[in-house]
Formats: C-alpha cells, structure tokens, sequence
C-alpha cells in the first residue's frame, strides 16, 4: 500500500487548522522574528568590521556578542519548539499540547536533532552535488528522522534506519508529497519577496524580519504537520 499523498495534505491541513496548530505557528512566528532580527544585526556587524558598505534593514542596533547570542538563543527554542511540534502532529493532538511533549527526553530529542539535522544537510549536500539524483534518493529516505528522534526517543543513526526502512517502497509518493510542500513554499518565498521589496521601496525594509516570520512559521509548520500525517498513515499499515 502506497502513500495517499492527498490524504496526508489533507490531514496535515486539519492538524495545522486546530488550536494546538494555531498556538505552536505563533510560537513559532514570535521566535523566528528573534531570530531573524539577531541574524541581520549580527550580519551588520560582520559587514561593518570588514569595513564593507552592505547594510539589512534591521530595528534594533545590538553589539556582536549580544547579537550572535540572540542568533544561537532563537535557534535552540526553535529546535526545541520544532520537537514539541512533532510531537504534536504525530499524536493529532488538536486542542492542547499535553505537557510531557514539553519534558520527556526533550534535551536528548533537541541534541540528536541537531546533531541529526546537520549529519543530514551534509549527506544532502554531497548527494545534490553528485548529479541531483542521490540527493534526492536522500531527502527521501531521511525525510522522517526528526520524527523518530522527536517522538519515539532514538538517537540519529537510530532514526535514519529506520526512516530509510519506512519509506522503503514509497519513495516515488513520498517525493511527490516533498514536490508539492516544496511547490507551496517556493511561493511563499515568491511572496515574501515581492513584501519585502515593496516594504523597501516605501521606505519599512525594518520590517523585513516581521514579514519574514509571517510567510515561514505557518508554512514551516505545514510542511512538518503534513510529514507528521504521512508519518503516522506509513506507521498504520501492515509491515511489508
């Protein structure tokens, strides 16, 4: 039995729609902002050490030390927020986030994540190199590690076996599910441009975070409740 891609849009839709979806997009959109506003300023500060005439619009003026700590400070309650999130969307929970998905085992989940995350972005990095096919045939196989390491406890190379094993046999549906979240934020992204450059011009470039944040956290948070649903439709059918 194949992945029903449509179901899993469709289920991963119903899952964002819910309260527990709307609360962890707004976590989500708050904690981006942080992150995007530290990440200009630190880029600031970069570009004005090297003496070179490049300026982002950012609101605040921070020094370097207390930039690069709100970068690195967003990024780990991204992670952990990214976690609980998983968590949510796999166990459907609609209405609240029970709150264990807050506590159990969440620093080893945030650490193999990480870890796991980065492990992958080089594995991807090399596949794509090599004619786009094997970085594929990647991104495919690994596209429920977080989910393993997130919900059922497993260290990193624990969860890419066994992502790799159940994706086994629906690689083709699942790319197909990849193509159409990845389709959907390729717009987004069309958008946030089209924001930012009008913000620009009408003199708000400040706000560039504030839009940023806007575009991703909900399409950042489709695209894991849409994983989440295939994950969970993956999981109920027989073993093969």
């Amino acid at each position: 039995m194949t992945l029903r891609i449509g179901a899993a849009l469709k289920s991963g839709g119903y899952r964002l729609a819910s309260r527990t979806g709307a609360l962890l997009t707004v976590g989500y959109l708050v904690l981006y902002v942080v992150y995007q506003t530290g990440f200009n300023v630190l880029m600031n500060a970069l570009y004005a050490r090297a003496e070179m005439a490049v300026q982002i619009p950012a609101p605040v003026a921070l020094s370097l030390p207390v930039a690069a700590t709100v970068v690195v400070g967003s990024l780990l309650a991204l992670t952990v927020l990214s976690v609980v999130a998983i968590r949510t969307f796999v166990a459907d929970e609609r209405d609240a986030i029970p709150r264990e998905f807050w506590t159990e085992g969440l620093g080893w989940a945030v650490l193999n994540l990480f870890v796991g995350g980065l492990v992958t972005t080089v594995l991807l990095t090399v596949g794509f190199a090599l004619l786009i096919v094997p970085g594929v045939f990647l991104l495919v196989g690994l596209v429920f590690m977080a989910m393993y390491v997130a919900v059922d406890g497993d260290n990193f190379v624990t969860a890419m076996r066994r992502s790799w094993a159940l994706a086994r046999g629906n690689r083709l549906s699942i790319l197909g599910l990849v193509l159409v979240v990845a389709s959907l934020g390729f717009a987004v992204g069309i958008g946030f441009s089209v924001m930012n450059l009008a913000a620009s011009l009408a003199g708000f470039g400040v706000v560039t975070p504030l839009l940023a944040a806007v575009l991703v956290a909900p399409m950042t948070m489709f695209n894991v409740a849409t994983v989440a649903a295939a994950f969970d439709q993956l999981r109920s059918q027989p073993t093969r």
